[in-house]
């Protein structure tokens, strides 16, 4: 299994994404960060919001969500709903909207409460964590089509 972190540096004032490859075997979680941020980098949270865009971009690039994954805290109903709207997405895109009003609530800069989504896209299999962890076979396709853009974004508005 392959682990990646999402970062940002600053380059003439715009924030710009980064990947960088972890291996849990070899180095901690806290080395990894104390290696990135002596080399400039700062680590990226993947809030709720950058959650839903991520998402939605994935959608956008024909791919697919197998699973949303929220806080501890969220209630069965609410994580009910959230399920069987991903079945319903399966079967049209369109049903994104009915998610992203299921999860009006949870949706905004400092919310944490996605805490991570699978997703299917160029026949690639990924996790994302709210921590900025990826695992999964990452490609470039994925990080510079639908990831990188998604951030940059948010980080830059």
């Amino acid at each position: 299994m392959s682990y990646s972190k999402v970062f940002k540096y600053n380059e003439k004032g715009t924030n710009i994404p980064a990947l960088v490859p972890y291996n849990p075997e070899k180095e901690t979680y806290y080395e990894l960060i104390k290696k990135s941020r002596k080399k400039g980098l700062r680590q990226i949270i993947i809030n709720s919001e950058i959650m839903t865009e991520l998402m939605y971009n994935t959608l956008s690039h024909e791919g697919l969500i197998l699973d949303i994954n929220l806080s501890d805290n969220t209630d069965k109903i609410s994580k009910d709903n959230v399920e069987s709207i991903l079945h319903a997405i399966r079967k049209n895109k369109l049903n994104f909207i009915k998610l992203r009003e299921e999860l009006d609530w949870a949706i905004e800069r400092e919310s944490i409460d996605i805490s991570n989504i699978i997703i299917y896209i160029d026949n690639i299999k990924l996790e994302i964590k709210s921590n900025g962890i990826i695992i999964g076979e990452i490609n470039n396709y994925f990080f510079d089509k639908v990831m990188k853009p998604t951030l940059e974004n948010y980080l830059n508005g």
